[in-house]
């Protein structure tokens, strides 16, 4: 079967699409990724055929967000699908549209920003299933948004709206740490365990910003304070400043700090007691999935949701509110880190939902939902 993925350009959208792939190549599926141009060397890199699609003009993104930072954490999330579900979609439909005339796929797996694939599939009959990228929340809140934005372009492509809030719901998110609700997502694993615990005398501390602390200038300044407010701790640092960043910048730094570009997540997280992160679903779905407690420091979008969510399962604790500009407070994040390694009980409580993560079906699974 041709099984097309299609993903937003953004690391964390695309991150819950490939538990996915990996699963339906597995079972002998051809897989390809129809992607933004400006993610094309993500899809490469991870392996899949890419299929290209146009990225939403600089100008009209920056004048759709203009404003943001003195915007709440709910009014962001509503901008925000307004882009996904109005200029993205004008910007990538073509390309849909020409992927599914060309490469004719029997399905389509697409997360849930991304919703030209949706028209193009609709359009071309073809079954498809959404993937959440975040707690059910987003899904839910979103659909006024979504339908004032997305309506008329689905209806001028002959495509009603109201099918996208009927399609299957597939997500990584585990019923105990998403948001109580009448439960109609359908929750898989990643097939990829993660590495046995190998821990030592002094605690590890995985400190993330994920991709957007070298991108975004803000994120970048809160990730340096939030390294200087730990790196007198009695502890082991390891910190991953992502591709883009130069660890001749850290020669500041101590001796138990250790400074990488990347490390896988899975190895990083193997010795790792507490991981301290931006919020991001992939980095905290992370650190559950390896029964560590996490600390966050929200940046935008979800990461103060996802925050809260780690308080309310007692796996991990947040420090600050809504990111965007928010300075760090260093005895407020030293605090933080204290009190998950020295609490066993955030550490039951993360190795209670890594179990619980386990016990999940396969996302090969996903393929019975059509």
């Amino acid at each position: 079967m041709r099984i097309l993925l299609a993903t937003t350009s953004g690391a964390g959208h695309f991150g819950p699409l490939l538990p996915f792939g990996s699963a339906f190549r597995a079972l002998g599926h051809d897989v390809r990724v129809a992607a933004p141009r400006s993610f094309s060397a993500a899809v490469v890199r991870a392996g899949y055929p890419y299929l290209p699609c146009d990225d939403v003009p600089p100008d009209e993104l920056a004048a759709a967000y203009e404003g943001a930072e003195s915007k709440s954490t709910e009014e962001q999330n509503l901008m925000a699908a307004g882009v996904f579900a109005g200029l993205a979609p004008r910007a990538i439909l073509p390309g849909m549209l020409a992927a599914f005339a060309d490469w004719r796929p029997d399905l389509l797996v697409r997360e849930f920003a991304e919703l030209g694939s949706f028209i193009a599939a609709e359009a071309h009959d073809v079954p498809q299933i959404q993937v959440l990228v975040g707690l059910r929340r987003f899904h839910d809140t979103t659909k006024p948004v979504v339908d004032a934005h997305l309506g008329p372009l689905a209806a001028a492509n002959g495509v009603s709206v109201d099918r996208l809030w009927s399609l299957p719901n597939a997500s990584l998110v585990p019923t105990s740490f998403d948001d109580p609700g009448v439960d109609v997502i359908h929750r898989f694993r990643d097939d990829v365990a993660p590495l046995a615990r190998s821990e030592e005398d002094t605690p590890l501390v995985y400190v993330s910003f994920g991709t957007v602390s070298a991108a975004i200038p803000f994120a970048r300044e809160a990730f340096l304070a939030s390294v200087r407010a730990l790196a007198d701790l009695p502890v082991r640092l390891l910190v991953t400043i992502g591709d883009d960043g130069d660890p001749a910048d850290w020669a500041w730094a101590p001796d138990n700090v250790r400074v990488e570009k990347w490390v896988p997540h899975r190895e990083a997280l193997r010795g790792a007691s507490a991981q301290v992160c931006h919020g991001g679903m992939g980095s905290v779905l992370g650190a559950l999935t390896a029964g560590v407690p996490a600390v966050v420091v929200p940046q935008f979008a979800d990461h103060p949701d996802n925050g809260e969510r780690l308080v309310a399962t007692g796996t991990g604790l947040r420090v600050g509110t809504s990111g965007m500009g928010e300075s760090v407070d260093p005895d407020a994040l030293r605090a933080a880190v204290r009190q998950v390694l020295d609490d066993p009980s955030f550490r039951v409580a993360a190795r209670r939902l890594a179990d619980e993560i386990a016990a999940l079906p396969s996302a090969g699974g996903a393929l019975d939902l059509v």
